[in-house]
């Protein structure tokens, strides 16, 4: 069964991989009209569980109201693949860590640190990253069960693999630990980004979103990734959505699977 989910989510990928390819060349040619049209059709169900027929209540919003043109400078785009953002999704990454232009950025969740070293190659000099990631070793002793099909991404050689040795690097600072007892104490009210992408179970992401709601500076972005492709995920921020008043701000970007709220 867990290889057959395997695949479905490899054939899923690959679709939604092209679907947006295809989006963001549109993006470059200004056919606003086409781009929203896909937006709008875009379904992201990819867990390879039963769901509910609308899953996703959050409003949407789309990439022409947080930008207008693509600026940034990016850095293997196109390696896409399982617990990476998508070629389009880091594009649109890129772009908004660009327009906030943050002094710091505070990342759960480094896996190879793709999405860290493109973020660090819009920012300034003097930014400071922050990424948080689960050592292999303490995958047993979570304060949290983390999903099953995450282990993968935690059991891996090299963390931040994508950064190291990279002239982008000294802006990075890497920490480890398990996010449901780090202690974020150190960081209230110094963060302009937060991009929270660790583990996708329901009590992570609740938890996740509450600590960096708590380290958040005002004018400050927070970014969710894998909105429409877990259910812990999409539960926990409709969740958050509907019954906390501080995330009724929340949008999905359409034709991804990011969530953004802008403080």
């Amino acid at each position: 069964m867990s290889k057959a989910l395997d695949n479905l989510r490899l054939y899923a990928g690959v679709l939604k991989r092209v679907g947006y390819t295809m989006t963001f060349g549109m993006l470059n040619s200004g056919s606003r009209e086409e781009l929203l049209k896909l937006y709008n059709s875009y379904n992201g169900h990819q867990n390879g569980d039963a769901t509910p027929v609308d899953p996703f209540i959050i409003p949407k919003t789309d990439v022409f109201e947080l930008f207008g043109n693509d600026g940034a400078a990016y850095e293997g785009v196109y390696e896409c693949g399982f617990g990476h953002t998508t070629e389009f999704e880091l594009k649109v990454i890129s772009n908004l860590v660009k327009k906030w232009n943050p002094h710091r950025i505070f990342e759960i969740g480094t896996f190879q640190g793709r999405t860290t070293l493109n973020m660090a190659l819009n920012t300034g000099s003097d930014t400071e990253i922050i990424t948080l990631d689960l050592p292999a070793d303490d995958l047993a002793t979570t304060k949290m069960e983390i999903e099953e099909g995450e282990v993968r991404y935690v059991k891996k050689e090299v963390s931040g693999e994508r950064f190291l040795g990279h002239p982008a690097a000294s802006k990075i600072r890497q920490v480890f630990g398990d996010s449901a007892s780090f202690d974020f104490n150190g960081y209230i009210n110094s963060v302009d980004v937060a991009f929270i992408d660790g583990s996708h179970a329901y009590e992570y992401v609740m938890n996740d979103s509450e600590k960096v709601f708590a380290i958040m500076r005002k004018g400050g972005i927070i970014i969710w990734h894998d909105y429409t492709n877990w259910p812990g995920v999409w539960t926990a921020l409709n969740e958050l959505y509907q019954n906390d008043i501080r995330f009724r701000g929340i949008r999905h970007i359409g034709g991804t699977s990011i969530a953004i709220l802008a403080l």
